[in-house]
């Protein structure tokens, strides 16, 4: 089975040869470093939310799609008021009845890392999966942009 990286970066190429778009040409679209979308393209780099939302918003459809956790491409309308990761994780935990130690504790994401998100870094794809797999929701819906 394909990791969501390998699923993200199949899709990204697919979206970008149906554009008809060079890697320069949606680079500078994006406002994105040429060499990053030329590694999300060639190796897998794992994106960080806000290139997700990018992209997503760019190709006008949802964060799942682009990463092939669902084949459905209906012309999503982003919405585009997303709230802080840091401040969204918290209010998702709770709608979910978990606290940030149960998220700890039961997988692969550090307290230090959800320290980084309280401060405003923004969190990896792989990270993503994690918390919305855990919590039984979506990757838009994690971050505010479903829901």
């Amino acid at each position: 089975m394909d990791t969501i990286l390998a699923q993200f970066r199949r899709i990204l190429n697919e979206l970008i040869d149906e554009k008809g778009l060079s890697t320069k040409e949606l680079s500078h679209e994006l406002q994105v470093s040429y060499f990053v979308l030329l590694k999300w393209k060639n190796h897998c780099r794992n994106p960080r939310l806000d290139s997700l939302l990018k992209l997503a918003d760019y190709f006008n459809c949802s964060i799942e799609f682009l990463c092939g956790k669902t084949t459905e491409f209906l012309n999503y309308v982003p919405n585009r008021s997303c709230p802080r990761f840091g401040d969204r994780i918290d209010s998702v935990l709770k709608e979910c009845h978990k606290t940030a130690y149960q998220l700890f504790k039961n997988t692969s994401i550090k307290n230090s890392q959800y320290h980084y998100w309280k401060q405003g870094a923004e969190p990896l794809l792989t990270s993503l999966e994690t918390i919305a797999e855990y919590l039984g929701v979506t990757i838009d819906y994690l971050v505010g942009r479903d829901g």
